[in-house]
């Protein structure tokens, strides 16, 4: 899930097709001499597909930045820019670029963001009385949409339209604009081939295994992932495009004048450096990285993810050593790139408890939460919450509550495991295969266990009430009823970025306390203890992200020891109220700490401290495509083809640039 954004001092209109000035700019990236500023430097990147990481594959987060030219009076709210020749007659105005009042801090004033975003944070349900066929709203739940909502500037966002908008509208200006005028929202449209091939044949089978550490399998190497990779490149320029459309200058005088710089944040796990080295060998992996690396700014999760970024960069780039840098609210690592400083810094990414309170209080969640209080009255509620993939480990969770009632038979018929599956972002045989096994695994939990309670004369349960798997998509509402309901919460991803279902069911125990219905039953094993809302139990795998931001806050596990998941599955329902207590309060300490809210003027204060010597700084761009390299070097430097010329025409030849 990309982020990205741009400001610009000049007027910003969305025009279908290139005018004049687009097309001057057009032409001076193709040119790969020289780059005249910032901004073209990263524009020259974007058209020529050069890091096509931080734009459209889904982890990621980027974020761009430019400050107004030093010699420039502008209005805080510039007029709209009339059409230019050549231009689409649909064309509008954007809101304000310049906020009222500029803060302080390098990098000039803030205007408005373009957020790039592989999916734009937009549902679309089906609708035969739209014009277009489907009702588009904005998605509250969308993480891009949380996350963007702490910028102090108006933001517009670029991506692809929501499934199954995505495969069947046909492109037009009238669509375009329509979004665009409503939500901010102005779509990239990817045809059905090239984004098949795009998502599902390179990012979700060669990136998303190779950020969670799975070594390049050996068909990486054949023709059909050299396709995938081609139409990855060229699904970034199509989003680069939608960028160069956007930025609208109103005088070709103006179009070098903005100084950019570039911010990714990976949202997803980064491997060790002998992982990227296997994907260097198939020749991907060094390419990939030098694309992160045109970036001013680098934010990861954790700090492993962080460690293995510079250890890459030393292995496959030849970067010598990472120096600590002090400033922009903080400290940070960084390094000199080609005379540039890119900066890595470690970034916390929190939940939106105003819009989860929110749900919380709708009275789909209330009368939700009392369902499954009378469900499952009497016995103890475990929850999990997972997609359909390799990594989220949701097999063995299953085999450890297998393990768990055959260690403890007395809670047999009085645990039960609820299972929520999120739906699949990818098909194929890998993904039902993890379904089958999910199936088969729960029924024979079911025949093994649920017979031995009805033997015993203990209340009779349902066939699946051991274990219950809800195949998605669920509403929110439902979700969090859960996430309220449940005495514990249990996450056991083989490797994940950071997973904030803990940060969910955490926040929900403490905001639902009073709200789910009480049904006083006393906890199996617990000498007697009454349940609380305002407690709550999470088990997570010790590969997950937030367990280090939770730290002792929850029960860390081993995923690949189901032994050890039904043990800590055990302790965290027959836990000590003091303890339990005591763990509650310090996750939700974190929460209210690192809300959602606090990521984007975090991320943005460092980048635009990042980006503070743009502004003396001229950039020389060379080599193409993925190879792409932007060089900082001093502002009197010239192009040696361009001294000759005019060290010729006065007479004199010299040979220094």
């Amino acid at each position: 899930m990309p982020f990205t954004t741009i400001w610009t001092p000049t007027s910003f209109g969305y025009n279908k097709t290139h005018n004049p000035a687009l097309r001057q700019l057009d032409s001076s990236l193709s040119d790969k001499s020289t780059v005249s500023s910032p901004l073209n430097h990263q524009l020259h990147i974007l058209h020529g597909g050069g890091p096509p990481l931080p734009l459209v594959y889904l982890p990621p987060f980027v974020l761009a930045a430019s400050s107004p030219p030093r010699a420039t009076a502008l209005s805080p709210t510039p007029p709209p820019s009339p059409p230019m020749q050549g231009s689409s007659s649909s064309s509008f105005a954007m809101p304000s670029l310049l906020p009222p009042t500029i803060p302080s801090g390098a990098g000039g004033s803030p205007g408005r963001r373009i957020v790039v975003a592989h999916r734009l944070p937009l549902l679309a349900t089906p609708d035969k009385n739209s014009p277009f066929g489907f009702a588009f709203s904005l998605d509250a739940d969308a993480i891009l949409l949380q996350l963007s909502r702490g910028f102090t500037s108006p933001v517009t966002y670029i991506g692809t339209l929501p499934s199954p908008a995505q495969s069947e509208l046909v492109a037009s200006d009238e669509l375009d604009a329509y979004l665009m005028d409503t939500f901010n929202c102005l779509p990239v449209h990817l045809a059905g081939d090239r984004h098949a091939m795009f998502y599902h044949g390179f990012c979700k089978h060669y990136l998303w295994p190779l950020l969670h550490y799975m070594q390049p399998p050996a068909f990486m190497a054949s023709s059909s992932t050299a396709a995938a990779a081609a139409a990855f490149i060229a699904a970034n320029r199509q989003f680069a495009d939608r960028i160069i459309e956007v930025i609208s200058p109103d005088d070709g005088d103006l179009v070098v004048c903005p100084h950019a710089g570039v911010g990714i944040f990976l949202h997803s796990p980064f491997p060790p450096d002998e992982i990227f080295t296997s994907a260097a060998a198939a020749g991907v992996g060094d390419e990939l990285l030098r694309g992160l690396l045109n970036a001013d700014l680098v934010g990861f999760h954790t700090v492993d993810y962080a460690r293995n970024f510079i250890s890459c960069c030393a292995r496959l780039v030849g970067i010598r050593s990472a120096a600590a840098v002090h400033g922009g609210g903080g400290g940070h690592l960084g390094f000199n790139y080609h005379g540039r400083n890119v900066i890595v810094k470690v970034f916390a990414v929190g939940i939106d408890l105003s819009h989860l309170r929110a749900t919380l209080a709708s009275p789909e969640a209330a009368a939700k939460a009392k369902e499954i209080a009378d469900e499952y009255r009497g016995r103890v509620l475990i929850v999990g919450v997972d997609d359909v993939d390799v990594f989220k480990g949701v097999k063995l969770k299953l085999l450890a509550m297998e393990k768990f009632f055959e260690k403890n038979r007395t809670f047999r018929g009085k645990v039960v495991l609820v299972q929520i599956n999120n739906p699949a972002r990818s098909h194929g045989a890998d993904i039902d295969a993890i379904r089958d096994e999910m199936e088969k695994i729960a029924h024979r939990i079911t025949r093994r266990f649920a017979g031995d309670e009805e033997e015993e004369g203990a209340a009779a349960a349902a066939p699946d009430i051991l274990v219950r798997i809800i195949d998605g998509p669920v509403p929110m509402h439902e979700k969090v009823a859960y996430y309220a309901a449940a005495d514990c919460c249990v996450i056991t991803s083989v490797r994940d970025g950071l997973n904030r279902i803990p940060y969910y069911y955490t926040a929900c125990r403490d905001e639902f306390a009073g709200v789910v219905p009480s049904s006083g039953d006393v906890v199996p094993g617990g000498a007697g203890r009454r349940r609380s809302n305002k407690t709550s139990a999470v088990v997570l795998s010790e590969f997950a992200g937030s367990s280090a931001c939770l730290g002792d806050g929850v029960i860390r596990v081993n995923p690949w020891s189901t032994d050890a998941i039904a043990d800590a599955m055990h302790g965290a329902i027959t836990m000590a109220g003091e303890d339990k207590l005591a763990r509650h309060r310090s996750n939700y300490r974190y929460l209210r700490e690192h809300d959602a809210a606090t990521w984007a003027p975090a991320f943005d204060g460092t980048l635009r401290f990042a980006c503070r010597d743009h502004v003396v700084m001229t950039f020389v761009g060379l080599g193409f495509g993925m190879s792409f390299r932007a060089i900082a070097v001093r502002p009197e430097f010239q192009p040696l083809v361009h001294r000759r010329e005019e060290d010729e025409q006065g007479g004199v030849l010299r040979g220094r640039a």
